[in-house]
C-alpha cells in the first residue's frame, strides 16, 4: 500500500473562517502542477480522503483533472489541528482494505508532517510546502516507509506550459 500525503496549495490568508479560506491562483498553480507530476505515477487512487477545510477540497478539485479517486471522502479527522495518530489509525484501516492500493491524503500544516512522523515513528516530522506531496509505501516484511516528499518548485521545469497563470509561482 501506498499512502500519499499532500499540503493544499497555496490559500488567502483571510476569510470569514479559517475553514473557508480559498485557494489563491498561486494555489491553484502549485496544484496543477503536482497533479502532473503525480498523475503518470499514480494515475488512479482507491481512496482519496480530504479535510473539509474549503482549500483542501479546492486542491482535490484540481488534481481531479489529472487523477481520479475511485472513492473520495471528507474527513473531520484531517483538520489543521487535528490528532495525527488518530488520523493515522484510519488511514491504516482504509489500507487493510486495499492492501495493495493507493490512497491520498488532503490536509493542511502541522496535521500532514505529523502524520508522517505518526506513520514512520523514526522518521521527524517534515515540512510540507503548499502543494506538497509525501509517499509512504508498505511493504509485506516492512512498516511504513518514508519514500519522499516533493514540491511544486521541484517539477515546475516540467511542467509549466501547462498550466494556466504561471507567472503566479514568480
Amino acid at each position: 500500500m501506498n499512502i500519499f500525503i499532500m499540503r493544499h496549495g497555496q490559500a488567502a490568508p483571510e476569510a470569514s473562517s479559517d475553514a473557508l479560506r480559498p485557494l489563491t491562483v498561486q494555489g491553484k498553480d502549485e496544484t496543477c502542477l503536482m497533479a502532473q507530476w503525480l498523475a503518470p505515477q499514480v494515475p488512479v487512487f482507491d481512496r482519496v480522503l480530504v479535510s473539509p477545510y474549503l482549500r483542501a477540497k479546492q486542491t482535490w478539485q484540481q488534481l481531479s483533472k489529472y487523477i481520479s479517486g475511485t472513492q473520495v471522502e471528507s474527513c473531520e479527522e484531517l483538520t489543521p489541528n487535528a490528532d495525527a495518530d488518530i488520523a493515522a489509525s484510519l488511514l491504516l484501516a482504509y489500507g487493510d482494505l486495499h492492501p495493495g492500493g493507493n490512497l491520498l491524503v488532503v490536509s493542511h500544516m502541522p496535521v500532514v508532517g505529523f502524520l508522517v512522523e505518526s506513520l514512520c515513528p523514526a522518521t521527524m516530522a517534515p515540512i510540507f510546502v503548499t502543494a506538497g506531496i509525501a509517499r509512504v509505501s508498505f511493504g509485506k516484511e516492512q512498516g511504513a516507509v518514508f519514500d519522499w516528499l516533493e514540491g511544486p518548485h521541484n517539477v515546475r521545469p516540467h511542467y509549466q506550459q501547462h498550466c494556466q497563470a504561471l507567472g503566479s509561482l514568480g
